[in-house]
């Protein structure tokens, strides 16, 4: 960080809530992690790829750091389709809007790769909201914050209304989120996107 302190692996990295109070120098992998050949392979044969939702700073940018990830992502013709973080980590991404999170995973994938974003504007149960109130905050999205985007963001009631529940053996189960995305809903928004140029396409043609 900033300050000269370094944070070593998930754990110290996840259980730190300076990280954007004291701001980041610089994010690597010790040692160096190079791209198993299938993965790049599957990556650039890809129709969709898919990114998130998932802690920022360990489980979404790790994997982009991994040497030929990220040029992977650049010359695949797949689209792009980031499924936002429901809130923001309290620390550490402390008024990132859904914006911001587009912006920090292109600095590694290349400006103008993420094609679609997914965002939910369902309304979390009142004692949700109170509990996060306490750690966390609700991503926040302006349509006019930018005057254009190049990515499309689709806008939905994602949350999943299903009851959380953790195993007695799940040592970090206090640190796990309750507000979760409902995969249904967002498989049938991902398999949407496979077919939507072609059924542009077919609008288009109709007079």
């Amino acid at each position: 960080m900033k300050n000269g302190k370094l944070l070593v692996g998930e754990n110290e990295i996840n259980h730190n809530f300076e990280i954007q109070q004291c701001g980041i120098q610089k994010i690597y992998l010790s040692p160096k992690a190079k791209a198993n050949p299938k993965a790049i392979e599957k990556i650039r044969s890809a129709d969709l790829i898919v990114m998130g939702p998932g802690n920022h700073y360990c489980s979404i940018l790790p994997n982009l750091l991994v040497s030929g990830i990220a040029e992977a992502l650049r010359t695949s013709k797949a689209k792009v389709v980031y499924n936002c973080n429901l809130v923001n980590k309290k620390g550490q991404t402390d008024g990132f809007s859904l914006d911001d999170y587009v912006d920090a995973i292109e600095q590694y994938i290349g400006k103008g790769r993420v094609d679609f974003v997914t965002y939910n504007i369902g309304k979390p149960s009142k004692m949700l909201l109170k509990k996060y109130a306490q750690e966390s905050e609700i991503v926040p999205f302006e349509k006019d914050a930018r005057k254009k985007r190049h990515y499309r963001i689709i806008q939905s009631d994602f949350l999943s209304t299903e009851k959380v529940s953790f195993s007695r053996g799940d040592k970090i189960a206090k640190t796990r989120s309750l507000l979760r995305h409902d995969t249904e809903k967002i498989g049938k928004v991902l398999m949407m996107l496979l077919e939507l140029a072609e059924y542009e396409n077919i609008l288009n043609d109709i007079v």
